[in-house]
């Protein structure tokens, strides 16, 4: 199933020109539907760890056989930007952390055990570099819910009435 093939169309003047209006079809990228967010039943979902080079189309052919239901692994998980909502590989994450700091090695802020952020002169205070940060928050998009595979028929019908 092509994702956009079922969104509705709108008119829109691509040209912009004021003194000869024309309008064609084009797709209303716009459109989103979103899952119930009460929907977390664990019968119906299964967790899986992103390693690096995973891709929502690769999990989908793993999960489903069909690569072109990509979009169902990004709407089981709210993720609407595959470049800020999917984890960056090790080898964009240090591009990323080096582009964004000036010194990736530098005391972004201090935790204690319990992982609160404290002063530095807290007891216990751990420091934590902008590199670890990073690593951290990155590795906190890695495990997602996978939908099974016995669901999907049920999903995409349901995506077709609603759009």
């Amino acid at each position: 199933m092509a994702y956009f093939n079922y969104f509705p169309t709108v008119g829109y003047d691509v040209r912009g020109r004021k003194d000869k209006i024309k309008f064609d079809l084009v797709t209303n990228v716009l459109v989103r539907i979103r899952k119930k967010l009460e929907i977390t039943n664990a019968a119906i979902f299964e967790q899986y760890f992103i390693r690096d080079g995973d891709r929502a189309d690769t999990l989908a052919y793993q999960f489903y056989d069909d690569s072109t239901l990509h979009w169902i692994i990004m709407y089981a998980n709210y993720i609407t930007n595959p470049y800020y909502d999917w984890p960056l590989t090790y080898y964009d994450l240090q591009k990323y952390i080096t582009k964004k700091y000036d010194n990736p090695n530098g005391i972004h802020h201090y935790e204690d055990d319990d992982k609160y952020e404290v002063d530095s002169n807290a007891p216990g205070a751990t420091a934590i570099t902008n590199s670890i940060y990073e690593e951290i928050l990155n590795d906190e998009k890695r495990t997602i819910n996978i939908i099974r595979p016995e669901y999907i028929p049920q999903i995409v019908s349901e995506f077709k009435k609603l759009m």
